[in-house]
């Protein structure tokens, strides 16, 4: 098993200069186009990608390119975006990886990703803020003040040094547990969807056939219910779709997930039946189950009013406690009650496990915490 690990990070030298492009966020074309300006040959711009897909993004480390161009590309480019500060390892297996921004006025800043292995997959939860720009109330990271929008490649940088920590230290051959990256889910640190134009990038940058190639069903955002912009995801990049509905009731749910005061459930509702599904696809609505909150009888029956169950499915998610909440968890007997009952209606209800949770790493804990 991998011990934890805290890491004295590097000087950001370059964190002085934020207009520098970051490494991590140019496509191939880019690149070529970068090399050809430094009159370097086409295929130059290969190598280097591969590199990145590889998770090595220090250029000292690309052996197979001249020293000259090491050079330029450390002078020219913010290479490595994030400095990896700490990572922390459950007992399940689970590791949660705590990066330092090195970009301009928001150098120093930090946001959380967690790699989550599973026997015929690796799911590695991503963060697209630091901070939130959301209040939901049950949820560790909006206690968080918001604070910046990461880029395109302060996102994408985050799955390549998952990728090189797992290569340099793999997962213990005892655990039977995927040991790479097979999955990507936007449920790390912010709302996706508030940081649309960095968010779409990535995508893009990881389902390149010439990078990562990761394919859109094994990438899924989750959202607590930005309308319009869902609309634009379903056309630009269709990616799987998860809400984070918590609650079918206005009111309740105004609390819960204030965006809602904004986008109400009809309006979400209408949405959701337009937004374009892969074959054999759903979207998710992720519902964490709050005693005495939102799991009472008329909660459940306003939830199996709202489940277009043609299209959707229901994870249910157990509360996952963190420092000075207000909340507790619906139990367990409870919690299986509920998702039968959905079940009985001919909805597709799972109760999601935790992972993680020895670790803060589990759903709804993550937020940088500068205290470790």
């Amino acid at each position: 098993m991998p011990t934890n690990t805290a890491i004295t990070p590097p000087t950001a030298t370059l964190s002085n200069r934020p207009d520098l492009p970051q490494l991590p966020e140019l496509g191939l074309a880019e690149l070529q186009a970068l090399m050809t300006s430094w009159n370097q040959p086409k295929f130059r711009a290969k190598q280097v990608f591969d590199w990145c897909n590889k998770g090595v993004l220090n250029p000292d480390e690309m052996k197979n390119i001249s020293a000259e161009l090491r050079e330029k590309l450390k002078t020219e480019l913010l290479c490595e975006p994030l400095n990896l500060i700490r990572r922390e390892c459950s007992t399940d297996g689970t590791r949660k990886y705590v990066f330092g921004l090195k970009r301009g006025r928001f150098a120093g800043k930090m946001v959380e990703s967690v790699f989550i292995p599973e026997e015929k997959r690796g799911t590695v939860c991503i963060s697209s803020q630091v901070g939130c720009v959301l209040d939901c109330p049950f949820c560790h990271t909006g206690t968080q003040a918001f604070e910046a929008n990461l880029s395109a490649g302060e996102i994408v940088a985050q799955i390549l040094a998952i990728k090189a920590d797992l290569r340099a230290e793999p997962l213990a051959q005892a655990l039977e547990m995927h040991s790479d990256v097979t999955h990507i889910v936007y449920m790390g640190m912010g709302e996706p969807l508030a940081n649309e134009d960095s968010v779409h990038q990535s995508i893009a940058l990881f389902m390149h056939e010439d990078g990562l190639n990761i394919s859109r069903r094994r990438i899924t955002l989750s959202t607590s219910g930005l309308v319009p912009q869902i609309k634009r995801l379903g056309e630009v990049q269709p990616v799987n779709l998860a809400i984070s509905l918590h609650s079918a009731i206005d009111e309740l749910r105004d609390v819960l997930v204030p965006i809602n005061r904004k986008h109400p459930l009809k309006e979400l509702r209408a949405c959701l039946n337009n937004y374009e599904l892969a074959k054999q696809r759903h979207i998710t609505l992720e519902y964490v189950l709050l005693d005495g909150v939102n799991d009472r009888p008329e909660d459940l029956k306003a939830l199996m009013a709202f489940v277009n169950p043609e299209r959707e499915r229901v994870n249910l998610i157990q509360f996952n406690p963190y420092p000075g909440s207000p909340y507790q968890g619906t139990s367990k007997d409870n919690m299986r009650e509920f998702a039968q009952s959905l079940i009985s209606k001919g909805i597709r209800a799972t109760v999601r496990r935790s992972r993680g949770q020895d670790i803060m790493a589990a759903c709804g804990q993550l937020k940088a915490d500068t205290s470790k």
